[in-house]
């Protein structure tokens, strides 16, 4: 069998439509969908022929960031035939279950001399590439925002004492003092920052050793003993096991511990007692690290563990960034477990991490 040039042009033409790896729809000049590929049917959910042969300004809806609809009028298509250039757009598509998708696109006329008989459009689904960018928008402003108060009174504080504004060397103490605690909120900010950015980018991954989870918590509470003495806060563990064994990474779980019991210590009040209490069984171990502290509000418990989220709950002296318990609950869930929390306002706070034993966690 042998093929005229025409029928080589048309074959030729199918496989290069076929073989596009975006999204692509082709329709004629009165705006009917005349072909579609694959890739564009998967990003929207249609079947070909829920859209082959269909207007396309009704049967591929198109929505702003908002989420209203796009008059006809203001759609890229329309744009292309009117001017005969290509158009380069963002914006949703309604899919056929009702859900959005954020998309970029390009739509090209079809010209016949100088005349759009049709347009081609390509798109790509863009969810993702939205997701980075309003993390790094939202990276850039708590860093700002976070970062400029502390590092504004360390250059002051450390300006009047270069300048001589300062006299004596109790006052030059006390302000070294401030600049130190300043820089020291500094540190703990961008160390919160680094660890979430781990996190969303998945470049942290479980690393499953035999660890001791008894001798982790003695450590931390050594190692914060002596903060909960200058508050008059009386810290305990609680525990009928030696050793209890988990397959995590020991650092991850020790940095989850040190934010809980640190947090307790911040959030209770003087003259309390803060207990760290360990429940075993043979497949999980769960640790609840409760205060005696100024408590949650029932309304706000829901907001502890989302990013950058403060409650309030009348400690205005306590700084933090919201992300402590973010990437808390993000690290203990990378090894399959979970922390949650139960509370009261000015009764005090439970936090509670679960852990499997002998779990290892696929990713």
């Amino acid at each position: 069998m042998s093929f005229g040039i025409s029928q080589h042009a048309d074959i030729f033409s199918d496989v290069l439509f076929l073989s596009i790896g975006e999204g692509a729809i082709v329709v004629n000049e009165r705006g009917v969908i005349s072909r579609v590929n694959k890739p564009a049917l998967d990003i929207l959910g249609y079947d070909e022929t829920d859209l082959v042969g269909q207007w396309y300004p009704t049967a591929v809806i198109a929505e702003d960031d908002k989420g209203a609809v796009i008059p006809n009028i203001d759609r890229p298509i329309t744009e292309v035939f009117l001017s005969g250039q290509t158009v380069f757009r963002r914006l949703r598509y309604r899919r056929k279950d009702g859900s959005v998708v954020a998309v970029s696109l390009s739509v090209a006329p079809i010209m016949h001399g100088d005349k759009p008989i049709g347009a081609i459009q390509l798109f790509r689904d863009i969810t993702d590439e939205l997701r980075l960018e309003h993390a790094k928008d939202e990276f850039i402003s708590i860093a700002s925002h976070q970062l400029r108060t502390p590092a504004t009174v360390v250059k002051q504080y450390l300006g009047m004492i270069l300048e001589g504004f300062v006299g004596s060397e109790e006052k030059q103490r006390e302000m070294i003092q401030v600049a130190y605690e300043h820089n020291d909120h500094q540190l703990d900010i961008v160390n919160n920052l680094l660890k979430v950015a781990q996190i969303e980018s998945k470049s942290l991954v479980p690393n499953h050793k035999t660890t001791d989870l008894i001798h982790i918590l003695k450590k931390i509470i050594k190692s914060q003993a002596s903060h909960y003495e200058m508050r008059g806060i009386k810290l305990e563990l609680s525990t009928e096991h030696d050793h209890v064994n988990i397959d995590v990474d020991p650092l991850h779980v020790q940095m989850v511990f040190e934010n809980l019991i640190d947090n307790a210590n911040k959030y209770s009040e003087s003259n309390t007692s803060v207990s760290v209490e360990v429940s075993d069984s043979p497949q999980i171990v769960t640790v609840h690290v409760k205060d005696q502290g100024v408590g949650i509000d029932k309304k706000d418990v829901s907001k502890l563990f989302q990013k950058f989220s403060r409650v309030n709950n009348h400690t205005a002296t306590v700084n933090g960034t919201g992300l402590g318990l973010y990437w808390a609950k993000k690290l203990i869930q990378l090894y399959g477990g979970d922390i949650t929390v139960a509370s009261k306002l000015h009764k005090g706070t439970t936090f509670s991490v679960s852990l499997p034993k002998n779990k290892r966690v696929q990713v």
